[in-house]
């Protein structure tokens, strides 16, 4: 359980990462282009998170 929680934690950080941090020094996709990106209906959250999921499965796969 302790690596479940862990994995978990990593994925959270993850997103953060992804959301702010990352988007701090990236001058193609900035937090706010992000943002509009989204409310606009550009992208999904359900997108993004397919996106990631079939990542990971083709690579425990």
């Amino acid at each position: 359980m302790i690596v479940k929680q862990t994995i978990l934690d990593t994925i959270e950080d993850l997103c953060s990462d992804f959301l702010y941090y990352d988007r701090k020094e990236d001058e193609d996709l900035t937090m706010e282009l992000l943002n509009k990106a989204v409310e606009d209906g550009e992208i999904t959250v359900k997108e993004m998170v397919d996106k990631f999921e079939s990542c990971l499965r083709n690579t425990y796969s």
